[in-house]
């Protein structure tokens, strides 16, 4: 039992002293007693909303534990994917005996090593679009608009590029 969970009609009763615990006097302790308990019932859901959002944070897991809880409760197939992603190809100095061929595909032939690399622009070679992506399931309708202030309300300030998509 927690500091909070407390039982209004035993409470009532309890404190009634025992010769004023008739039928009409409880009825009438009840109605005053009403108002009381309906602020706790508001206070214990607020509560409990502010708990889920306190225990919920910008994490992967749990990002798509609130998404799997809000929009697909049964399924629990909202995924969460990183963005494409290209890593940087480094070019070495002839003295670091790291050789790297930068030719035609139509001369890959012609040379000892594999096919050409390609050079990436520091511009190709961070996120490419998306931060991340959320993929629903084709199945389960959801609000875009909610969906979105979800994802907003838990992401981290910095990745503010996301896409939602369906699969």
């Amino acid at each position: 039992m927690g500091f909070f969970d407390i039982n209004f009609d035993s409470l009532r009763t309890q404190l009634l002293p025992v010769r004023l615990r008739k039928p009409r006097m409880k009825a009438w302790m009840r109605a005053l007693v009403s108002p009381v308990t309906w602020l706790h019932s508001k206070f214990r859901s607020n509560r409990d909303a502010n708990l889920y959002t306190l225990a919920h944070n910008s994490q992967v897991v749990y990002l798509q534990a609130a998404l799997n809880d809000t929009f697909d409760p049964v399924g629990r197939g909202i995924l969460i994917v990183d963005g494409p992603y290209e890593d940087p190809l480094f070019v070495y100095l002839p003295p670091e005996l790291s050789p790297l061929w930068l030719g035609l595909e139509s001369e890959a032939g012609s040379m000892p090593f594999s096919t050409p690399a390609t050079l990436y622009t520091v511009g190709e070679t961070s996120l490419m679009g998306y931060a991340f992506i959320v993929k629903v399931p084709a199945g389960i309708s959801f609000d875009m608009g909610r969906m979105k202030a979800l994802i907003d309300k838990y992401r981290i300030a910095g990745r503010n590029i996301y896409q939602v998509t369906t699969y």
